[in-house]
Formats: C-alpha cells, sequence, structure tokens
C-alpha cells in the first residue's frame, strides 16, 4: 500500500514538472539558437543549460518561496517580469538587434533557453507545490530525473540542424521567436490578470 502511494505521488510529481517544463517545445528554439555555433561550443552549451537549469531550480525548490516573501515579490509579478524579458529578447532577436557583443558565445544564450523557458515561473511554481504537497525528496527526484530528460531531447537536435541546413534553420529561428513573443505576452497577461483579481 506505501509503495503504491509512494508510486502515485512520484508519477503524478514527475509528470506534473515535465509537462511544464515541456522540453519538446523548447527543443526548436535550442536548435535555432545553438545552430550557429560549432559542434563543440553546442556541446558546452547543452552542459551549461543542463547545469544552470538544474542548480537555478533546485535553488528555488529549497529557499524559492521563503525568497519571494522577504523580497515581497509573488509569482505574478514574476510572471511579468520573465514575460517582458522574453519579450525584449524575442523581438530584437526577430529584427536582427544586437543585445550583446557580435562575439557569439554558448554563455549569451542561456537566455531564453535556460531561464526563464525551462526555469520559469511555471516550473518555479510547479516544484514549490510538489514540496509543500510532497515533501522535499519527491521534488528532488522529480527534478533530477527531469534535467536528465532533457538532454537526450536536445541532444537530438544537433542532428536536425544538420538536416535542416542553413535556410531551414533561419526558417525555424524566426517562427520560434514569434512563438516566444506570443508566450511573453500571456506570461504578461496571466500576471496583470492574477494581479487585478487579487485586489478585489
Amino acid at each position: 500500500m506505501v509503495n503504491r502511494m509512494f508510486l502515485g505521488n512520484f508519477l503524478r510529481a514527475f509528470f506534473e514538472l515535465f509537462i511544464v517544463l515541456d522540453p519538446f517545445s523548447v527543443a526548436p528554439i535550442y536548435i535555432s539558437r545553438s545552430s550557429i555555433l560549432s559542434p563543440s561550443q553546442r556541446s558546452k552549451l547543452l552542459n551549461m543549460i543542463i547545469t544552470s537549469v538544474f542548480f537555478m531550480l533546485l535553488l528555488f525548490t529549497v529557499i524559492g518561496d521563503l525568497m519571494f516573501k522577504l523580497l515581497g515579490v509573488n509569482m505574478s509579478d514574476f510572471k511579468i517580469a520573465a514575460g517582458i524579458i522574453l519579450l525584449v529578447y524575442a523581438v530584437a532577436s526577430f529584427l536582427n538587434i544586437k543585445l550583446s557583443s557580435t562575439e557569439v558565445q554558448p554563455e549569451s544564450m542561456l537566455v531564453p533557453i535556460a531561464t526563464p523557458l525551462l526555469a520559469g515561473p511555471g516550473s518555479i511554481t510547479v516544484l514549490i507545490y510538489i514540496k509543500q504537497t510532497y515533501g522535499y525528496p519527491m521534488a528532488l527526484i522529480s527534478l533530477i530525473l527531469n534535467v536528465i530528460l532533457i538532454y537526450p531531447i536536445f541532444k537530438i537536435g544537433d542532428r536536425i540542424v544538420e538536416l535542416l541546413g542553413r535556410q531551414g534553420v533561419l526558417l525555424l529561428d524566426k517562427f520560434m521567436n514569434l512563438i516566444i513573443a506570443g508566450f511573453s505576452i500571456s506570461l504578461i497577461r496571466m500576471g496583470i490578470v492574477e494581479i487585478l483579481a487579487s485586489l478585489h
């Protein structure tokens, strides 16, 4: 009975986080962003994404709720902030506006892939919920397994880059920028609606 309950809680926690992380939707963005890098740089970027996502989400799992309380920030505020960052990034990328130096490095691509697309408001909220509902161990197990799954899903992207070619990747990049812009607007809208609802 105990094992069955543990398994049920584990499956719920794992899939709740997996659905919110949604690595299959983020993978095309990784493909379009990393296409201009060399194979070794793409490998470095992927390792940095995995490491960054894990430690960022681990931090928020452990002290995220306390941190928000101390700073007076709620999840609605966080959604609006993340949405604005994503919107600026998407518009600049779509219009080929450089936001950093002309030299492209893997470190500069952690935004928006590692955060706020993967380690963002949704995944942070779900992990805090899992921690409060099922406990720390379940939250940590779900986090570790989900982050491990991101690696092979993104790794397939290296093969897709080779198949698409230069023009295909360019078209994918522009399309994904539109998707990111739409997602950013939805985050801002949700944050505003939640704040207005709390005022009533």
